[in-house]
């Protein structure tokens, strides 16, 4: 861990090797007044909307929409089976699970023609109503995509553990809804706080008080609920993909162990202060918390133990982090490299938009084993997992 210094609050940085936008972007949030005793970069750190992906902020009582981003509630879930690789797993049956949640989970920008249920049941599925903050059109757009992947980096993954046993590892978050939210909810932010003659390092960090702006609680309940639907989202996918693993590979357990946020902001006490925690492409990491690091397209991913690092306000990164921009990976290589590249690795790739393999290729990425031994002190590993099949998103 290094600190940054140049502003008015620290930087605890367990990246290395950081980029300048992200490092500008870092010391807007040590200079933003409503900031809390420093902030943290985890070890995935990159530049985002605001504020660095894989970037902690600690506030007083204020939230930031852009400190949470356009994915609020974007995870990971993972599920264990009783399968095992070329034994109860086949190459063959790989490729039938593959081809099936391939049909029976939408991708990219892709949502149902009708909704999988009801709004009621749907609602009563997440336990929550819908805030009067969340707006009859996004609701009318989740119901239809419930169930679905969306792009970028979003996946769905079979991986194997060192003893050739199978898992289901999903990434996916709220989809438009959540974007919805922020884009609106940010714009209302930044003008109240030039109504209020606030000053801001940067626009992209308007915030909100919880204690004087009536817009932070309807932030805050539409936030929660887009952070709901994000959960019953990754649950209604990971229902199909059981589904595919039942049909094509006779699977009789299939356990659902570990489901993390890492784009939300929560209430929290660190240092004996209470105040509001936002992570951005981190996780929390407790100390004894279970926790999803999966790596780029093509490598390893990692369930992991929080080691409760107070100055990491006990987070720890959410993935390898980004080194080149979509755009630029699109001219490093070609996608048809990329999939020659996973055939060659052993690794069977599904998309329903091939052009757009070479996005999320591991060169676009850190190196996961460098940022794994860069948080050694925020994450202990505990099942190293190499991937066997990708549906991207």
């Amino acid at each position: 861990m290094q600190v940054i210094e140049g502003a008015r609050l620290p930087i605890l940085s367990w990246a290395t090797d950081i980029e300048a936008e992200a490092l500008r972007q870092a010391r807007n949030l040590g200079n933003l007044e409503v900031a809390v005793h420093h902030a943290a970069l985890m070890p995935d750190a990159h530049s985002g909307f605001g504020m660095p992906i894989g970037g902690v902020l600690f506030t007083d009582g204020a939230v930031v929409p852009y400190a949470i981003g356009v994915d609020i509630g974007c995870g990971v879930q993972l599920a264990r089976t009783n399968l095992v690789w070329e034994d109860t797993l086949t190459p063959e049956k790989l490729r039938n699970v593959l081809r099936q949640v391939q049909r029976d989970v939408p991708t990219g920008f892709a949502v149902h023609r009708k909704a999988p249920m009801s709004r009621d049941r749907m609602l009563e599925l997440m336990g929550l109503g819908v805030p009067k903050s969340v707006a009859p059109a996004w609701l009318e757009r989740a119901t239809v995509s419930l169930g679905t992947l969306g792009g970028g980096n979003h996946f769905l993954e079979v991986q194997r553990d060192a003893e050739n046993r199978v898992y289901f590892m999903l990434h996916s978050g709220s989809r438009n809804l959540g974007k919805q939210i922020c884009d609106v909810f940010a714009r209302r932010a930044l003008a109240v706080d030039r109504a209020a003659g606030r000053e801001l390092p940067d626009p992209e960090l308007a915030y909100l008080r919880l204690d004087e702006d009536e817009d932070a609680q309807r932030y805050w309940d539409a936030m929660t609920f887009a952070l709901r639907w994000a959960e019953l989202n990754r649950r209604q996918m990971m229902d199909r993909v059981e589904e595919a693993f039942r049909k094509h590979a006779s699977v009789h357990r299939f356990e659902r162990t570990v489901d993390v946020h890492h784009n939300y902001a929560a209430p929290e006490s660190h240092g004996g202060v209470q105040g509001i925690v936002h992570r951005k492409g981190a996780v929390r990491a407790g100390a004894g918390d279970s926790v999803l690091i999966p790596g780029s397209m093509g490598t390893a991913s990692y369930v992991g133990e929080g080691l409760g690092n107070a100055d990491a306000f006990e987070s720890c990164q959410h993935g390898a982090g980004r080194v080149l921009g979509r755009n630029a990976a699109r001219r490093a290589k070609t996608s048809a490299d990329v999939f020659a590249e996973m055939t060659a690795w052993g690794i069977a790739l599904v998309s329903n938009e091939p052009r757009t393999a070479a996005e999320e290729a591991a060169f676009a990425y850190k190196d996961i084993e460098s940022v794994m031994a860069q948080s050694a002190d925020l994450v202990r590993p505990v099942t190293h997992l190499r991937p066997l099949g990708v549906v991207k998103g």
